[in-house]
């Protein structure tokens, strides 16, 4: 596996509306993605190229605007505007904390958005099944639920085991979860089942260690430096 496939990846997804100053002026946007290393944006005009410098101002907890300095990595015209990726460039360091404190919140909190439960995206191998003898990849996991790639499609409504590592590798969790819904993508030539499933109850204990889990991610994009798609 090469450095890019190691990288950890992660992000949670909110909607909620920011501003953006641009060379043009400043736009409102809707904020998609939002992480430690970067943000995913929708702006109804262009707002700059590759490598050109905005300013973000997100929410905060305490009320005052969070700046960030961040460097254009992506801009793609869309049905619904222009959806733009961007890298921090410069966080302030009296910003920092705010910034963390958003990011955290937004992990047991609706974060604006429709989802009762932000999701973090991180792709890694995981097992399900009563033995763990299933393998699969997750796309992404949350508080109530996760979405998994497989190579064979489930049965809607199943119950099942999935045994979820930690960001070493190592076995962390065994959660108790139910397929509610599933749809056939194509993959490298090839079909493929992209499957969301919910959580059961979760003991006291698992729980505390999904958030951590959930926490770990998040604090391990210090090194990430582009959002994933």
């Amino acid at each position: 596996m090469g450095d890019e496939e190691q990288r950890v990846h992660a992000r949670i997804h909110v909607s909620t509306t920011i501003e953006v100053a641009s060379p043009d002026g400043n736009v409102e946007a809707q904020l998609r993605d939002l992480s430690k290393g970067g943000a995913r944006f929708v702006v109804p005009r262009a707002v700059g190229r590759v490598g050109d410098t905005l300013e973000l101002f997100l929410p905060s907890l305490g009320g005052e605007e969070i700046t960030v300095m961040a460097e254009v990595i992506r801009s793609v015209e869309g049905a619904d505007g222009h959806t733009v990726a961007v890298r921090f460039d410069a966080v302030d360091p009296q910003m920092r904390e705010p910034l963390n404190d958003l990011i955290e919140v937004l992990l047991t909190a609706t974060g604006g958005g429709q989802r009762s439960s932000p999701r973090v995206a991180k792709r890694m191998d995981i097992r399900y099944g009563q033995l763990g003898e299933l393998r699969a990849i997750l796309d992404d996991i949350s508080r109530g639920g996760l979405a998994m790639t497989v190579a064979d499609p489930l049965v809607l409504y199943e119950d099942l085991e999935v045994t979820v590592p930690d960001t070493g590798g190592d076995q962390l969790l065994i959660l108790r979860a139910r397929v509610v819904h599933q749809r056939a993508v194509e993959h490298e030539g090839h079909m493929v089942y992209r499957v969301g499933l919910e959580f059961g109850a979760l003991r006291t204990e698992t729980r505390r260690c999904l958030d951590d889990l959930l926490k770990t991610v998040v604090e391990s994009l210090d090194a990430v430096t582009e959002p994933v798609d």
